[in-house]
């Protein structure tokens, strides 16, 4: 096993039927993903705030929590905060609040300094503006992260059912990163034609500091406003405004090119801005809680006076290790649709569901 060499470098601050295939995508996406590189010798220790020392293998570092691998008690999570210091022998990628990065081996501080990362060369982090560890030699199913909610009624008196979805699976590089994610909501009952609300969109990512430069194409279908299909082409930029322990703050924008096939009428090509803005909040102790909020607004250029908004607000419960259950409210508003459609279309959903990394 090589061993990681004592030196420190800091880096500059660059740092429908188809609706029922989505799902399916993302599960075949997961089944195809290969395991990381070779396990490592599991030397590296840990030490928390009441003492306890565990030796085992740090996997990762995100989102406030330490994913970490042992012999005896498998894998743990443990929150960030509560962590002393840790030691380790192998190169990791460390991202700090400001998104500064350091490439360093974790050394033992002095036992009488607490609290803090201590870098190759000396310097020392303190633990709270640590908020990502990535080792140098993970494959590329450590830098992965995913989830998946289910939710599904049925009634017997009219055999109704309903069925919703929602997942991502995402990679995080040191300088380029992609995702995909999808949500799904069929509903069907006997005499009536089923309802399908469903969308997709895959995300390519450039970072560049506290920017990253996107590229993304969507693809979305809606019963309830009449739309059999919009495609969109977007590119734009995302501004990382607060990255911590805590929380993430994202604001983004752009232009998108968007081609529009409702029930009635043909295809219609549109150009549009979007300005969008994300905030994430997450708490491992007790509760511990995932929750988060994302508004985007499309203004259409080349339909002036229209505009569009997507809002998705969830909240989940860790219930155990890596699986949750779920609240989801979505809603979708137009100004202006074509043909005196609907304009407006919410649904609220319960969910369990499974995370990695996440």
């Amino acid at each position: 096993m090589g061993r990681s060499p004592l030196v420190a470098r800091q880096a500059s601050r660059n740092v429908g039927g188809w609706g029922a295939l989505l799902p399916a995508t993302g599960a075949v996406l997961l089944s195809l993903l290969p395991a990381s590189a070779s396990a490592r010798d599991k030397t590296d220790v840990v030490v928390l705030r009441n003492g306890d020392h565990i030796t085992g293998e740090i996997m990762a570092v995100s989102r406030g929590k330490l994913d970490y691998k042992t012999d005896d008690a498998g894998r743990l999570s443990i929150e960030w905060l509560k962590v002393e210091r840790v030691t380790s022998l192998h190169t990791y990628e460390i991202q700090t609040a400001d998104r500064t990065k350091y490439y360093s081996a974790l050394r033992a501080p002095p036992e009488e300094v607490t609290g803090v990362v201590e870098l190759d060369d000396g310097r020392t982090i303190p633990v709270p503006d640590v908020v990502a560890i990535v080792p140098l030699d993970a494959g590329l199913w450590s830098r992965m992260s995913a989830y998946f909610d289910l939710g599904f009624t049925l009634a017997k008196s009219n055999n109704a059912m309903t069925l919703n979805t929602d997942g991502f699976v995402g990679y995080r590089g040191e300088r380029l990163g992609a995702s995909f994610q999808f949500d799904t909501y069929l509903q069907g009952a006997d005499n009536t034609a089923t309802v399908v609300n469903t969308s997709g969109e895959v995300i390519g990512d450039a970072y560049f500091g506290a920017w990253t430069t996107q590229l993304s194409v969507q693809a979305q279908k809606n019963d309830e406003l009449d739309l059999k299909l919009r495609l969109t082409l977007g590119g734009g930029a995302a501004y990382s405004a607060i990255r911590s322990n805590f929380m993430e703050l994202l604001a983004k924008a752009g232009l998108a090119a968007a081609r529009e096939q409702y029930s009635t009428g043909g295809p219609t090509w549109y150009l549009t801005g979007y300005l969008a803005g994300t905030w994430d909040i997450f708490q491992y102790d007790s509760p511990k809680l995932d929750a988060g909020i994302s508004v985007t607004a499309y203004p259409y250029l080349t339909d002036l006076g229209r505009v569009r908004v997507e809002t998705t607000l969830r909240v989940k419960y860790e219930v155990f290790k890596d699986f949750n259950v779920g609240l989801n409210f979505s809603d979708t508003f137009d100004s202006r649709p074509p043909d005196a459609t609907p304009n407006n279309d919410y649904l609220v959903s319960v969910t369990i569901g499974w995370k990695y990394r996440r």
